[in-house]
């Protein structure tokens, strides 16, 4: 199993939970405020010496909220698909 010590030097660590999860109720955050929040959490992971490493692990665990390594539930799907039709041509 392949350390997960990249956490511990993310730059994320102490910021609350919810700069990079939605609420559990959708209705409770609209487009705007989703996108603010998504922004916000985009602005911290662009300066993480880990992001690349978190990425990685949300796409290798198939995580489906909130944002990882930079990328969106929605981004993470694209790369994901993308992955797929590369190893289907190969």
């Amino acid at each position: 199993m392949r350390s997960e010590s990249w956490r511990e030097r993310a730059q994320c660590r102490g910021v609350g939970f919810d700069v990079f999860f939605p609420p559990e109720d959708p209705r409770m955050e609209g487009l705007a405020q989703r996108r603010q929040r998504e922004a916000s959490a985009k602005r911290i992971c662009a300066r993480c010496p880990v992001a690349g490493e978190c990425l990685e692990w949300a796409l290798e665990n198939r995580e489906t909220r909130g944002i990882w390594g930079g990328r969106t539930e929605l981004e993470r799907k694209a790369i994901l698909r993308a992955q797929r039709r590369v190893r289907l041509v190969v």
